[in-house]
């Protein structure tokens, strides 16, 4: 099988750490794994990989080179299966690991405040060439009336596909959430790395500690965090702020807030820091699917995000973490997190967000996965369209 994505780096972001543990994943399960990309990092030991030239500048010409690249490549090969994450549209299966299109961009507009800036990104978005080619190719993926198969990480994610092409058949379309590595991300860790690690952040066992984790701070809610931060904390309230987002606008909003804050930057071993938190915090404006929140819950942390992240279906509000409906209700998330300053509390939601994670295991995930190539590829050699009636690739979660 081939699987076409932009880049192969489980360190780039959280499509990208999926389509490698995939890969991996498909590998130890006996299929021969081919892996179309214009760059590769880490571990590849087994995969086949393939260079496909990607124009750097202007912008917009990244993925349409990519899209055409990958088109002429695959062409000249032949695969059971061809699986896609947004680079080329002439696949079996599509995964959009960044949600829709369309959506994301009403949500990234509303994640700026209100006012001139929030103008100023809708005008610079509007004339992106990026963004309108990004938009074309996903017209094309769900416009026209091909036979591959949608893969949506949430039932939002599909919502907000069906709500943007009405016109696409419902039946092509299939609930799979992101799957999660339920050993390397477990509450045991805490009893070999918590102490050690919170001494090396100059943390106190007592420390109540939040974790927020992201590559783009202000899409994943930082400043609605530290907005509701802004009044003294009752207790010893210390965040950790993770990831490569931008950070000088924010430092100064935390020296202003009632809390410590300890801005660390990107990490390579989440788990480690996953550890030594006591709860992650995540009140984003746009997620399909955060991989973030299901890792933390495994690791039996209770999770507070929003309704905008499809990885809120997976939790119960009040059992396993707290879900708010606006990013901006800073006094909502303010109260969720004095809530959760109750170590028993914390400790049951805990256990129940692990729970909830041992139900969509990294294995769990591959034999949904497995099962629905196998449904596809059948159908294909019978000469049969994978949207007909009787179809046996239907995946039920």
């Amino acid at each position: 099988m081939a699987l076409v994505i932009d880049h192969l780096d489980a360190g780039r972001g959280g499509g990208e750490s999926y389509a490698s543990a995939l890969a991996k994943g498909l590998l130890q399960l006996g299929h021969q794994v081919h892996v179309f990309a214009h760059s590769f990092k880490g571990e590849l030991q087994g995969i086949r990989t393939h260079h496909l030239p990607m124009m750097r500048y202007p912008r917009g010409a990244k993925a349409m080179s990519l899209c055409m690249a990958a088109r002429g490549r695959l062409r000249r090969e032949r695969f059971d299966i061809v699986q896609g994450f947004g680079a080329t549209w002439e696949v079996d299966v599509h995964r959009p690991g960044g949600g829709s299109e369309r959506a994301w961009l009403a949500r990234e507009i509303a994640s700026h405040p209100p006012g001139w800036r929030r103008w100023s990104a809708w005008i610079r978005l509007r004339v992106s060439w990026k963004l309108a080619t990004n938009l074309w190719i996903e017209s094309r993926l769900y416009r026209t009336g091909g036979s591959h198969m949608v893969v949506a990480n949430s039932f939002m994610v599909a919502s907000d596909i069906m709500k943007s092409y009405p016109r696409m058949n419902p039946n092509r379309i299939r609930v799979i959430p992101n799957g999660v590595d339920i050993k390397k991300f477990h509450p045991e860790h805490r009893d070999k790395w918590r102490a050690q690690i919170r001494q090396q952040l100059g943390l106190s066992r007592d420390d109540v500690v939040m974790l927020f984790l992201a590559h783009n701070f202000r899409l994943k809610g930082l400043g609605c965090l530290l907005s509701a931060l802004q009044e003294p904390m009752p207790g010893r309230f210390v965040l950790l702020v993770a990831g490569r987002g931008k950070k000088g606008a924010y430092e100064l909003k935390a020296l202003r807030s009632g809390i410590r804050v300890i801005f660390l930057g990107p990490v390579q071993k989440p788990q480690l820091l996953m550890s030594a938190a006591d709860m992650l915090v995540h009140p984003t404006f746009y997620d399909p699917c955060a991989n973030v929140c299901i890792e933390a819950m495994a690791s039996g942390l209770p999770v507070i995000t929003t309704t905008w992240n499809g990885a809120s279906e997976l939790l119960e509000d009040g059992v396993s973490g707290y879900l708010v409906s606006d990013p901006r209700s800073a006094s909502l998330l303010r109260d969720r997190i004095l809530a959760l300053g109750d170590g028993v509390l914390r400790n049951r939601m805990g256990e129940a967000a692990r729970k909830a994670a041992e139900r969509i295991s990294m294995d769990w995930h591959l034999a949904q996965m497995e099962r629905l190539y196998l449904g596809v590829a059948g159908l294909r050699g019978s000469g049969l369209s994978s949207t007909q009636e009787g179809k046996t690739c239907r995946i039920n979660t």
